[in-house]
């Protein structure tokens, strides 16, 4: 006889459990008899759960699949969304203010306003293996700029910072040798919100790293779920994301990429204090979760 067969015979219960639930006293000792409180609508005390545009953002970047229909970088505009949903701008404004009044680095930084502009020209003749050859690479292949979004002069400090974030994703990506694929996107995710948590206050971190903090937990949650495979892989890239990230000097955001063109990329990230990651070598794990 079938061994479910069997268990289900002796004991209803036992077959529920085995299908996935849970028995009622098993439900009730989890929730040690607390209800909540019930409204008009459904509410709770979380933003990010009360918003609809985030909710959905974010479950649908943690639990989807890939698939050759749709390009990797498909659910940022919808994160974008999500994301101002649920931030006060006035709270984040207050978090800079506050970090300069106690951090002469970021006030220096900020105060100064110095945009990141590199053209092809610029580093067309940049040794290989230099960042600024990196850089040009990047450029020529991709027909991307380092300026293709919010390409316009910040009004505020919270937009430069936001802009700073921006502007330098891709030269984070080549600087730190993480990405860009899957692995190396959710290394880089989690370097950023690691070194923005040790080198910044809680408040200030949290403005700084929400993109990072998406994107890490989401990509970490949707190959656990969906390409076992692949969690080993996953597992390094974390590991690696965190120690580049416990030993780095001052957030990648706050990095003068352009004083490092001209630089061997190994040795501007030793001047900053962390490794490099491993670049395309992680790629593998793309292949793996398109087959």
């Amino acid at each position: 006889m079938n061994e479910i067969k069997k268990v289900e015979d002796r004991d209803p219960a036992e077959i529920f459990r085995r299908q996935g639930g849970m028995t009622a006293k098993e439900a009730q000792y989890m929730r040690q008899g607390k209800m909540p409180v019930a409204g008009s609508v459904p509410m709770s005390t979380s933003k990010y759960l009360n918003s609809p545009l985030f909710k959905h953002a974010f479950s649908m970047m943690a639990l989807r699949r890939y698939g050759p229909d749709l390009p990797f970088t498909w659910d940022i505009p919808e994160m974008s969304r999500g994301i101002a949903d649920i931030t006060d701008y006035f709270s984040a404004a207050d978090a800079i203010t506050a970090e300069r009044e106690k951090n002469p680095q970021f006030d220096a930084w900020i105060g100064e306003r110095k945009t990141i502009r590199i053209d092809v020209e610029d580093v067309a003749r940049c040794a290989k293996g230099t960042l600024g050859h990196a850089v040009h690479e990047f450029i020529t292949q991709s027909g991307m700029t380092m300026r293709f979004v919010m390409n316009y002069d910040a009004q505020s400090d919270y937009e430069f910072l936001m802009q700073a974030i921006g502007y330098s994703h891709d030269l984070q990506h080549l600087l730190t040798g993480f990405g860009p694929n899957h692995a190396g996107e959710h290394a880089l995710a989690v370097m950023n919100v690691t070194a923005n948590a040790r080198l910044l206050s809680p408040e200030l971190a949290h403005e700084a790293s929400i993109n990072n903090s998406f994107v890490s937990s989401a990509l970490y949650a949707r190959t656990l779920f969906n390409y076992p495979g692949g969690v080993s892989l996953m597992m390094e890239a974390t590991r690696r994301g965190i120690e580049a990230g416990q030993a780095i000097t001052m957030p990648l955001f706050m990095v003068d990429y352009t004083k490092y063109l001209d630089t061997p990329m190994d040795d501007a990230a030793a001047e900053l204090g962390f490794v490099r990651g491993p670049g395309d070598a992680w790629a593998e794990l793309d292949h793996l979760l398109h087959d």
